[in-house]
Protein backbone atom coordinates (compact mmCIF):
# COMPACT_ATOMS: atom_id res chain seq x y z
CA UNK A 1 0.00 0.00 0.00
CA UNK A 2 1.27 3.60 -0.99
CA UNK A 3 0.81 5.90 2.28
CA UNK A 4 0.19 9.46 1.56
CA UNK A 5 2.65 12.09 2.77
CA UNK A 6 1.63 15.10 4.98
CA UNK A 7 0.22 17.71 2.99
CA UNK A 8 -0.27 15.13 0.11
CA UNK A 9 -4.37 15.87 -1.04
CA UNK A 10 -3.98 12.17 -2.67
CA UNK A 11 -6.98 10.00 -1.63
CA UNK A 12 -5.11 7.19 0.65
CA UNK A 13 -5.33 3.51 -1.35
CA UNK A 14 -7.94 2.42 1.68
CA UNK A 15 -10.22 4.96 3.22
CA UNK A 16 -12.06 3.73 6.75
CA UNK A 17 -14.78 1.65 6.96
CA UNK A 18 -17.18 3.80 7.60
CA UNK A 19 -16.40 6.39 5.15
CA UNK A 20 -16.62 3.87 2.33
CA UNK A 21 -19.96 2.75 3.35
CA UNK A 22 -21.04 6.68 3.36
CA UNK A 23 -19.69 6.54 -0.32
CA UNK A 24 -22.11 2.94 -0.86
CA UNK A 25 -25.00 4.62 0.50
CA UNK A 26 -24.30 8.08 -2.04
CA UNK A 27 -24.21 5.89 -4.97
CA UNK A 28 -26.75 3.88 -3.82
CA UNK A 29 -29.24 6.47 -3.45
CA UNK A 30 -27.62 8.49 -5.95
CA UNK A 31 -28.57 5.10 -8.69
CA UNK A 32 -32.27 5.19 -7.23
CA UNK A 33 -32.66 8.98 -7.96
CA UNK A 34 -31.43 8.08 -11.29
CA UNK A 35 -33.34 5.57 -11.83
CA UNK A 36 -36.63 7.08 -10.00
CA UNK A 37 -36.59 9.78 -12.72
CA UNK A 38 -36.41 7.07 -15.91
CA UNK A 39 -38.83 5.38 -14.56
CA UNK A 40 -41.36 8.37 -13.85
CA UNK A 41 -39.97 9.40 -17.90
CA UNK A 42 -40.25 5.91 -19.07
CA UNK A 43 -43.10 6.57 -21.57
CA UNK A 44 -40.93 9.49 -22.91
CA UNK A 45 -38.73 6.80 -24.65
CA UNK A 46 -41.95 4.60 -25.61
CA UNK A 47 -43.19 4.14 -29.18
CA UNK A 48 -46.20 6.34 -29.38
CA UNK A 49 -48.63 4.15 -31.34
CA UNK A 50 -52.17 4.38 -30.44
CA UNK A 51 -55.28 3.08 -32.13
CA UNK A 52 -55.88 6.42 -34.66
CA UNK A 53 -51.65 5.62 -35.95
CA UNK A 54 -52.63 1.76 -36.27
CA UNK A 55 -55.60 2.59 -38.59
CA UNK A 56 -53.55 4.71 -40.95
CA UNK A 57 -51.16 2.09 -40.65
CA UNK A 58 -53.76 -0.61 -41.72
CA UNK A 59 -51.87 -2.88 -39.41
CA UNK A 60 -52.66 -4.39 -35.99
CA UNK A 61 -49.57 -6.23 -34.63
CA UNK A 62 -50.36 -8.70 -32.38
CA UNK A 63 -47.37 -10.91 -29.87
CA UNK A 64 -47.53 -14.26 -29.73
CA UNK A 65 -45.25 -17.08 -29.13
CA UNK A 66 -45.74 -20.53 -30.62
CA UNK A 67 -47.16 -22.97 -28.00
CA UNK A 68 -49.53 -25.89 -28.40
CA UNK A 69 -52.66 -23.57 -26.62
CA UNK A 70 -52.23 -19.88 -27.67
CA UNK A 71 -50.42 -20.03 -31.38
CA UNK A 72 -49.84 -22.60 -33.82
CA UNK A 73 -49.89 -23.89 -37.16
CA UNK A 74 -52.43 -26.64 -38.00
CA UNK A 75 -53.08 -27.87 -41.37
CA UNK A 76 -51.40 -24.65 -42.94
CA UNK A 77 -53.43 -22.94 -40.51
CA UNK A 78 -52.93 -20.45 -37.90
CA UNK A 79 -54.53 -21.19 -34.78
CA UNK A 80 -55.03 -20.65 -30.94
CA UNK A 81 -56.69 -19.40 -28.42
CA UNK A 82 -54.87 -15.97 -28.17
CA UNK A 83 -54.42 -16.26 -31.96
CA UNK A 84 -57.90 -16.51 -32.25
CA UNK A 85 -58.95 -13.74 -29.89
CA UNK A 86 -56.53 -11.28 -31.85
CA UNK A 87 -58.26 -12.37 -35.08
CA UNK A 88 -61.33 -11.55 -33.80
CA UNK A 89 -60.28 -8.12 -32.08
CA UNK A 90 -58.90 -6.62 -35.59
CA UNK A 91 -61.81 -7.84 -37.34
CA UNK A 92 -63.89 -5.58 -34.90
CA UNK A 93 -61.16 -2.94 -35.22
CA UNK A 94 -61.41 -3.32 -39.35
CA UNK A 95 -57.63 -3.81 -39.27
CA UNK A 96 -55.62 -6.68 -41.07
CA UNK A 97 -53.78 -8.37 -38.41
CA UNK A 98 -50.08 -8.89 -38.08
CA UNK A 99 -49.13 -11.71 -36.19
CA UNK A 100 -45.22 -10.44 -34.23
CA UNK A 101 -43.85 -14.02 -33.09
CA UNK A 102 -41.63 -13.67 -30.07
CA UNK A 103 -39.02 -16.29 -29.45
CA UNK A 104 -37.34 -14.99 -25.95
CA UNK A 105 -40.65 -14.44 -23.75
CA UNK A 106 -37.98 -12.44 -21.46
CA UNK A 107 -37.92 -9.49 -24.43
CA UNK A 108 -41.81 -9.14 -25.09
CA UNK A 109 -42.50 -6.24 -22.97
CA UNK A 110 -39.69 -4.78 -23.99
CA UNK A 111 -40.66 -5.04 -28.06
CA UNK A 112 -44.31 -3.78 -27.03
CA UNK A 113 -42.49 -0.27 -25.33
CA UNK A 114 -40.23 -0.61 -28.84
CA UNK A 115 -43.45 -0.87 -31.16
CA UNK A 116 -42.84 -3.95 -32.45
CA UNK A 117 -46.22 -4.60 -31.44
CA UNK A 118 -49.14 -2.59 -30.47
CA UNK A 119 -50.47 -5.84 -28.38
CA UNK A 120 -49.02 -8.27 -25.99
CA UNK A 121 -51.97 -10.81 -26.96
CA UNK A 122 -51.55 -14.14 -24.66
CA UNK A 123 -52.20 -14.29 -21.25
CA UNK A 124 -50.42 -12.37 -18.73
CA UNK A 125 -50.58 -12.42 -14.76
CA UNK A 126 -51.08 -8.62 -13.64
CA UNK A 127 -48.55 -7.71 -11.59
CA UNK A 128 -47.08 -4.54 -9.59
CA UNK A 129 -44.09 -4.33 -11.38
CA UNK A 130 -45.68 -5.14 -14.98
CA UNK A 131 -48.22 -2.66 -14.18
CA UNK A 132 -45.69 -0.01 -13.61
CA UNK A 133 -44.46 -0.51 -17.48
CA UNK A 134 -47.79 -1.17 -19.17
CA UNK A 135 -51.36 -0.90 -19.10
CA UNK A 136 -53.40 -3.88 -19.00
CA UNK A 137 -56.84 -5.40 -20.20
CA UNK A 138 -59.75 -5.91 -18.41
CA UNK A 139 -59.27 -9.43 -17.18
CA UNK A 140 -59.61 -12.33 -19.82
CA UNK A 141 -59.14 -15.01 -17.24
CA UNK A 142 -58.09 -15.83 -13.61
CA UNK A 143 -55.95 -18.73 -12.61
CA UNK A 144 -53.28 -19.41 -9.91
CA UNK A 145 -50.02 -20.85 -9.61
CA UNK A 146 -49.02 -24.19 -9.00
CA UNK A 147 -46.23 -26.28 -8.14
CA UNK A 148 -45.78 -29.22 -11.38
CA UNK A 149 -43.77 -32.25 -10.03
CA UNK A 150 -43.92 -35.38 -11.51
CA UNK A 151 -46.12 -38.45 -9.83
CA UNK A 152 -44.12 -40.98 -8.13
CA UNK A 153 -43.93 -44.58 -10.33
CA UNK A 154 -44.73 -47.94 -8.46
CA UNK A 155 -41.23 -48.29 -7.04
CA UNK A 156 -40.30 -45.02 -6.09
CA UNK A 157 -40.01 -43.50 -2.71
CA UNK A 158 -40.44 -39.80 -3.65
CA UNK A 159 -43.21 -37.73 -2.28
CA UNK A 160 -45.18 -34.83 -3.61
CA UNK A 161 -44.37 -31.91 -2.14
CA UNK A 162 -47.87 -30.97 -0.27
CA UNK A 163 -46.99 -28.07 1.62
CA UNK A 164 -44.72 -24.70 0.22
CA UNK A 165 -42.21 -25.32 3.48
CA UNK A 166 -41.67 -28.36 1.49
CA UNK A 167 -39.84 -26.75 -1.57
CA UNK A 168 -36.91 -25.89 0.84
CA UNK A 169 -33.98 -26.81 -0.92
CA UNK A 170 -35.89 -27.51 -4.26
CA UNK A 171 -34.92 -27.04 -7.78
CA UNK A 172 -37.54 -25.12 -9.34
CA UNK A 173 -36.91 -24.18 -13.38
CA UNK A 174 -38.78 -21.29 -14.24
CA UNK A 175 -37.81 -17.73 -16.47
CA UNK A 176 -36.86 -15.11 -14.45
CA UNK A 177 -39.09 -12.34 -15.90
CA UNK A 178 -42.12 -14.49 -15.21
CA UNK A 179 -44.27 -13.80 -13.04
CA UNK A 180 -43.42 -17.19 -10.97
CA UNK A 181 -40.26 -16.10 -10.42
CA UNK A 182 -41.72 -12.94 -8.76
CA UNK A 183 -43.86 -15.72 -7.00
CA UNK A 184 -41.40 -17.97 -5.68
CA UNK A 185 -39.04 -14.91 -4.36
CA UNK A 186 -42.05 -13.72 -2.57
CA UNK A 187 -42.81 -17.87 -1.04
CA UNK A 188 -38.71 -17.54 0.33
CA UNK A 189 -39.65 -14.54 2.12
CA UNK A 190 -42.89 -15.37 3.57
CA UNK A 191 -41.88 -18.61 4.50
CA UNK A 192 -37.83 -17.71 5.08
CA UNK A 193 -36.89 -20.87 3.02
CA UNK A 194 -34.49 -21.17 0.37
CA UNK A 195 -35.63 -22.03 -2.86
CA UNK A 196 -32.84 -22.69 -5.92
CA UNK A 197 -34.73 -20.97 -8.65
CA UNK A 198 -33.04 -22.19 -11.58
CA UNK A 199 -33.10 -19.53 -14.19
CA UNK A 200 -34.51 -21.20 -18.18
CA UNK A 201 -34.08 -19.30 -21.53
CA UNK A 202 -36.75 -17.16 -22.67
CA UNK A 203 -37.15 -19.16 -25.76
CA UNK A 204 -38.66 -22.25 -23.42
CA UNK A 205 -42.28 -22.15 -22.82
CA UNK A 206 -44.44 -22.97 -20.14
CA UNK A 207 -45.89 -25.86 -22.06
CA UNK A 208 -42.19 -26.72 -23.08
CA UNK A 209 -40.91 -27.26 -18.94
CA UNK A 210 -44.43 -28.95 -18.00
CA UNK A 211 -42.88 -31.58 -20.80
CA UNK A 212 -39.71 -31.87 -19.29
CA UNK A 213 -41.00 -32.73 -15.94
CA UNK A 214 -43.28 -35.20 -16.99
CA UNK A 215 -40.02 -36.92 -19.25
CA UNK A 216 -37.91 -36.60 -15.91
CA UNK A 217 -35.55 -33.37 -17.38
CA UNK A 218 -36.25 -31.36 -14.35
CA UNK A 219 -38.42 -32.50 -11.46
CA UNK A 220 -40.40 -28.92 -10.76
CA UNK A 221 -41.13 -25.97 -12.43
CA UNK A 222 -44.44 -23.40 -11.77
CA UNK A 223 -47.26 -22.87 -13.95
CA UNK A 224 -50.85 -21.36 -14.66
CA UNK A 225 -54.07 -23.88 -13.12
CA UNK A 226 -55.46 -23.81 -16.65
CA UNK A 227 -52.40 -24.66 -18.37
CA UNK A 228 -51.58 -27.75 -16.00
CA UNK A 229 -54.69 -28.70 -16.26
CA UNK A 230 -54.64 -28.98 -20.15
CA UNK A 231 -51.69 -30.42 -20.50
CA UNK A 232 -52.46 -33.36 -17.98
CA UNK A 233 -54.05 -34.98 -20.75
CA UNK A 234 -51.28 -34.82 -23.10
CA UNK A 235 -48.89 -35.54 -19.89
CA UNK A 236 -50.19 -37.86 -17.32
CA UNK A 237 -47.17 -38.26 -15.18
CA UNK A 238 -47.79 -34.37 -14.29
CA UNK A 239 -49.16 -33.47 -10.75
CA UNK A 240 -50.44 -29.97 -10.10
CA UNK A 241 -52.50 -30.26 -7.26
CA UNK A 242 -50.08 -28.05 -5.36
CA UNK A 243 -50.73 -24.39 -4.97
CA UNK A 244 -48.20 -21.73 -4.97
CA UNK A 245 -50.17 -18.85 -5.05
CA UNK A 246 -53.70 -17.30 -4.48
CA UNK A 247 -56.47 -16.65 -7.59
CA UNK A 248 -54.62 -14.07 -10.02
CA UNK A 249 -55.92 -11.75 -12.91
CA UNK A 250 -54.42 -13.33 -16.25
CA UNK A 251 -54.55 -9.95 -18.95
CA UNK A 252 -53.29 -8.63 -22.44
CA UNK A 253 -50.79 -5.74 -22.08
CA UNK A 254 -50.84 -2.58 -24.52
CA UNK A 255 -48.42 0.71 -23.81
CA UNK A 256 -49.02 3.16 -21.59
CA UNK A 257 -49.58 5.99 -23.92
CA UNK A 258 -52.29 3.85 -26.34
CA UNK A 259 -54.99 4.67 -24.41
CA UNK A 260 -57.68 4.41 -27.31
CA UNK A 261 -56.32 1.13 -28.30
CA UNK A 262 -56.98 -0.06 -24.60
CA UNK A 263 -60.17 1.85 -24.45
CA UNK A 264 -61.22 -0.34 -27.81
CA UNK A 265 -59.98 -3.71 -26.50
CA UNK A 266 -61.86 -3.38 -23.03
CA UNK A 267 -65.15 -2.21 -25.04
CA UNK A 268 -64.89 -5.16 -27.26
CA UNK A 269 -63.94 -7.49 -24.50
CA UNK A 270 -67.10 -6.92 -22.60
CA UNK A 271 -69.28 -7.34 -25.53
CA UNK A 272 -67.42 -10.88 -26.25
CA UNK A 273 -68.03 -11.50 -22.49
CA UNK A 274 -71.50 -10.63 -22.55
CA UNK A 275 -72.04 -12.58 -26.00
CA UNK A 276 -70.63 -16.17 -24.65
CA UNK A 277 -68.21 -15.78 -27.37
CA UNK A 278 -65.12 -15.58 -25.01
CA UNK A 279 -65.96 -18.69 -23.17
CA UNK A 280 -67.12 -20.78 -26.11
CA UNK A 281 -63.32 -20.25 -27.47
CA UNK A 282 -62.18 -20.75 -24.19
CA UNK A 283 -63.88 -24.10 -24.16
CA UNK A 284 -62.35 -25.13 -26.83
CA UNK A 285 -58.82 -24.70 -27.02
CA UNK A 286 -58.64 -25.21 -23.20
CA UNK A 287 -61.22 -27.99 -22.66
CA UNK A 288 -61.62 -29.88 -25.82
CA UNK A 289 -58.26 -29.95 -27.82
CA UNK A 290 -56.55 -32.75 -26.24
CA UNK A 291 -59.65 -35.25 -25.79
CA UNK A 292 -58.76 -37.30 -28.25
CA UNK A 293 -61.01 -40.25 -28.96
CA UNK A 294 -59.59 -43.50 -28.57
CA UNK A 295 -58.97 -45.43 -31.64
CA UNK A 296 -60.95 -48.37 -32.26
CA UNK A 297 -59.85 -51.70 -30.53
CA UNK A 298 -59.51 -53.53 -34.09
CA UNK A 299 -57.63 -52.29 -36.81
CA UNK A 300 -60.52 -52.18 -39.35
CA UNK A 301 -64.11 -52.34 -39.99
CA UNK A 302 -65.06 -56.29 -40.19
CA UNK A 303 -68.97 -56.35 -40.09
CA UNK A 304 -68.74 -57.72 -43.76
CA UNK A 305 -65.79 -60.21 -44.76
CA UNK A 306 -63.63 -58.48 -47.47
CA UNK A 307 -65.12 -54.99 -46.78
CA UNK A 308 -63.26 -52.04 -44.60
CA UNK A 309 -66.11 -49.34 -44.59
CA UNK A 310 -69.55 -48.52 -45.92
CA UNK A 311 -67.85 -46.35 -48.14
CA UNK A 312 -65.51 -48.92 -49.57
CA UNK A 313 -66.88 -47.83 -53.18
CA UNK A 314 -66.50 -44.14 -52.93
CA UNK A 315 -62.78 -45.03 -51.72
CA UNK A 316 -61.54 -47.19 -54.50
CA UNK A 317 -63.06 -44.40 -56.81
CA UNK A 318 -61.32 -41.61 -55.21
CA UNK A 319 -58.43 -44.12 -54.91
CA UNK A 320 -58.15 -44.65 -58.77
CA UNK A 321 -58.06 -40.53 -59.01
CA UNK A 322 -54.82 -40.53 -57.21
CA UNK A 323 -53.23 -43.98 -58.52
CA UNK A 324 -53.27 -45.21 -54.87
CA UNK A 325 -54.09 -48.02 -53.72
CA UNK A 326 -57.89 -48.11 -52.34
CA UNK A 327 -56.41 -49.75 -49.30
CA UNK A 328 -53.92 -47.64 -48.31
CA UNK A 329 -56.72 -44.43 -48.42
CA UNK A 330 -58.69 -46.09 -46.52
CA UNK A 331 -56.20 -46.45 -44.05
CA UNK A 332 -55.95 -42.72 -44.05
CA UNK A 333 -59.67 -42.53 -43.96
CA UNK A 334 -59.81 -44.48 -40.72
CA UNK A 335 -57.08 -42.48 -39.10
CA UNK A 336 -58.68 -39.46 -39.81
CA UNK A 337 -62.22 -40.03 -38.63
CA UNK A 338 -62.59 -43.95 -37.94
CA UNK A 339 -64.71 -43.94 -40.87
CA UNK A 340 -67.34 -41.11 -39.51
CA UNK A 341 -68.75 -38.62 -41.83
CA UNK A 342 -70.17 -36.66 -39.46
CA UNK A 343 -66.52 -36.00 -37.43
CA UNK A 344 -65.39 -32.03 -36.70
CA UNK A 345 -62.25 -32.26 -35.12
CA UNK A 346 -61.78 -29.34 -32.28
CA UNK A 347 -60.00 -27.39 -34.74
CA UNK A 348 -62.79 -27.86 -37.18
CA UNK A 349 -62.20 -30.23 -39.52
CA UNK A 350 -64.66 -32.08 -41.11
CA UNK A 351 -65.84 -35.46 -42.25
CA UNK A 352 -64.30 -38.61 -43.23
CA UNK A 353 -61.17 -37.22 -44.54
CA UNK A 354 -60.89 -34.37 -41.69
CA UNK A 355 -60.31 -31.66 -44.17
CA UNK A 356 -60.40 -27.63 -42.78
CA UNK A 357 -62.94 -25.90 -44.77
CA UNK A 358 -59.88 -23.34 -45.76
CA UNK A 359 -57.50 -26.21 -47.30
CA UNK A 360 -61.02 -27.24 -48.94
CA UNK A 361 -61.43 -24.05 -50.33
CA UNK A 362 -59.52 -24.30 -52.97
CA UNK A 363 -60.79 -27.58 -54.35
CA UNK A 364 -64.13 -26.29 -54.65
CA UNK A 365 -65.06 -29.39 -52.21
CA UNK A 366 -69.21 -29.30 -52.16
CA UNK A 367 -70.64 -30.50 -48.80
CA UNK A 368 -67.88 -31.19 -46.89
CA UNK A 369 -70.20 -33.60 -44.70
CA UNK A 370 -70.96 -35.55 -47.99
CA UNK A 371 -68.88 -38.68 -47.63
CA UNK A 372 -68.52 -38.59 -52.24
CA UNK A 373 -67.58 -34.70 -51.62
CA UNK A 374 -65.39 -34.94 -49.04
CA UNK A 375 -63.09 -37.61 -50.53
CA UNK A 376 -63.43 -36.15 -53.92
CA UNK A 377 -61.87 -32.55 -51.98
CA UNK A 378 -59.52 -35.24 -49.90
CA UNK A 379 -58.13 -36.47 -52.83
CA UNK A 380 -57.39 -33.43 -54.63
CA UNK A 381 -55.82 -32.24 -51.83
CA UNK A 382 -53.43 -35.30 -52.03
CA UNK A 383 -52.96 -34.41 -55.80
CA UNK A 384 -51.67 -31.64 -54.89
CA UNK A 385 -48.93 -32.69 -51.97
CA UNK A 386 -48.16 -35.32 -54.62
CA UNK A 387 -47.03 -32.49 -56.74
CA UNK A 388 -45.49 -30.48 -54.06
CA UNK A 389 -42.78 -33.42 -53.18
CA UNK A 390 -42.23 -34.56 -56.34
CA UNK A 391 -38.20 -33.93 -55.93
CA UNK A 392 -38.37 -37.03 -53.68
CA UNK A 393 -37.55 -40.07 -56.13
CA UNK A 394 -38.36 -42.88 -53.99
CA UNK A 395 -42.33 -44.03 -53.99
CA UNK A 396 -41.75 -45.12 -50.63
CA UNK A 397 -40.44 -41.57 -49.37
CA UNK A 398 -42.39 -39.53 -51.19
CA UNK A 399 -45.63 -41.55 -49.26
CA UNK A 400 -44.57 -40.19 -46.05
CA UNK A 401 -43.35 -36.78 -46.78
CA UNK A 402 -47.09 -36.61 -48.17
CA UNK A 403 -49.07 -38.00 -44.89
CA UNK A 404 -47.26 -35.96 -42.64
CA UNK A 405 -47.60 -32.91 -44.69
CA UNK A 406 -51.32 -34.22 -44.98
CA UNK A 407 -51.56 -34.24 -40.83
CA UNK A 408 -49.73 -31.06 -40.20
CA UNK A 409 -49.24 -28.77 -43.51
CA UNK A 410 -46.58 -29.37 -45.96
CA UNK A 411 -44.72 -26.17 -44.12
CA UNK A 412 -43.93 -27.79 -40.93
CA UNK A 413 -42.46 -30.76 -43.27
CA UNK A 414 -40.54 -28.41 -45.42
CA UNK A 415 -39.06 -26.44 -42.00
CA UNK A 416 -37.70 -29.91 -41.26
CA UNK A 417 -36.26 -30.48 -43.99
CA UNK A 418 -34.26 -27.14 -43.30
CA UNK A 419 -33.43 -27.96 -39.91
CA UNK A 420 -31.91 -31.41 -41.16
CA UNK A 421 -30.24 -29.35 -43.75
CA UNK A 422 -28.71 -27.11 -41.36
CA UNK A 423 -27.83 -29.69 -38.49
CA UNK A 424 -26.29 -32.25 -41.00
CA UNK A 425 -28.91 -34.65 -41.88
CA UNK A 426 -30.35 -35.75 -45.33
CA UNK A 427 -33.43 -33.05 -46.42
CA UNK A 428 -34.40 -36.42 -48.71
CA UNK A 429 -34.49 -39.01 -46.46
CA UNK A 430 -37.50 -40.06 -43.99
CA UNK A 431 -36.18 -41.92 -41.52
CA UNK A 432 -33.89 -40.68 -38.69
CA UNK A 433 -33.60 -37.38 -40.64
CA UNK A 434 -36.63 -35.18 -41.67
CA UNK A 435 -38.57 -37.14 -39.62
CA UNK A 436 -36.40 -36.63 -36.90
CA UNK A 437 -36.64 -33.00 -37.31
CA UNK A 438 -40.15 -32.87 -37.66
CA UNK A 439 -40.33 -34.46 -33.69
CA UNK A 440 -38.14 -31.72 -32.77
CA UNK A 441 -39.89 -28.99 -34.06
CA UNK A 442 -41.60 -29.53 -30.58
CA UNK A 443 -39.22 -28.21 -28.77
CA UNK A 444 -38.33 -24.64 -27.94
CA UNK A 445 -34.49 -24.82 -29.41
CA UNK A 446 -35.72 -25.73 -33.22
CA UNK A 447 -39.21 -24.38 -33.35
CA UNK A 448 -37.40 -21.07 -32.56
CA UNK A 449 -34.59 -21.75 -35.03
CA UNK A 450 -34.45 -19.70 -37.93
CA UNK A 451 -34.90 -22.12 -40.01
CA UNK A 452 -38.11 -23.14 -38.61
CA UNK A 453 -40.62 -20.30 -40.37
CA UNK A 454 -43.68 -21.66 -39.11
CA UNK A 455 -42.53 -22.27 -35.55
CA UNK A 456 -44.10 -24.28 -32.69
CA UNK A 457 -45.68 -27.97 -34.48
CA UNK A 458 -46.55 -31.35 -32.68
CA UNK A 459 -43.75 -33.10 -35.07
CA UNK A 460 -44.40 -36.12 -32.47
CA UNK A 461 -48.19 -36.78 -33.56
CA UNK A 462 -47.20 -36.25 -37.55
CA UNK A 463 -44.73 -38.70 -36.99
CA UNK A 464 -46.80 -41.02 -35.42
CA UNK A 465 -49.63 -40.72 -37.63
CA UNK A 466 -47.69 -41.62 -40.94
CA UNK A 467 -46.30 -44.44 -39.21
CA UNK A 468 -50.11 -45.32 -38.08
CA UNK A 469 -51.08 -45.12 -41.55
CA UNK A 470 -48.15 -47.23 -43.32
CA UNK A 471 -48.74 -49.97 -40.40
CA UNK A 472 -52.92 -49.95 -40.94
CA UNK A 473 -52.33 -50.24 -45.08
CA UNK A 474 -50.10 -53.33 -44.19
CA UNK A 475 -52.50 -54.68 -42.03
CA UNK A 476 -55.34 -54.29 -44.84
CA UNK A 477 -53.00 -55.51 -47.52
CA UNK A 478 -52.45 -59.14 -45.70
CA UNK A 479 -56.19 -59.40 -45.06
CA UNK A 480 -58.39 -57.24 -47.61
CA UNK A 481 -58.48 -57.94 -51.45
CA UNK A 482 -57.20 -55.73 -53.79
Amino acid sequence: MTTANKGDNSIPDRLPNRFVLLIIMAVTVASLVLGGLWWHNRDSVAIKRDLNVIRNSKKLKVLLSYDPINYFIYSGTPMGYSYELAESFAKELGIPLEVVVVRDLNQQLAMLRKGECDIVSHFLTITGPRSGIVDFSSPLDSTRQVLIQRKPGKNDSTRLVRKIEELDGKNLHVRTNSAYFTRLKEIMKDKDILINIVDVQGTLTTSELISKVNDGSIDYTVADDNIASTHSALYPNIDFATPLSPTQPLAWAVRKNSPQLLQALNLWLEKEKKSGRLAVIHDKYYNRQYQFRKHAAHAFYSSHAGRISPYDELVRKGAKTIDWDWRLLSALIYEESQFDPEAISWAGAIGLMQLMPSTAAAFKPGDLSNPADNIKAGTAYLVSLEKEWEEIQDQATRLKFILASYNVGPGHVRDAQKLATKYGANPYVWEGNVERYLELKAEPGFYNDKASLLGYCNGKMAVLYTRNIINRYTLYSQVIPE
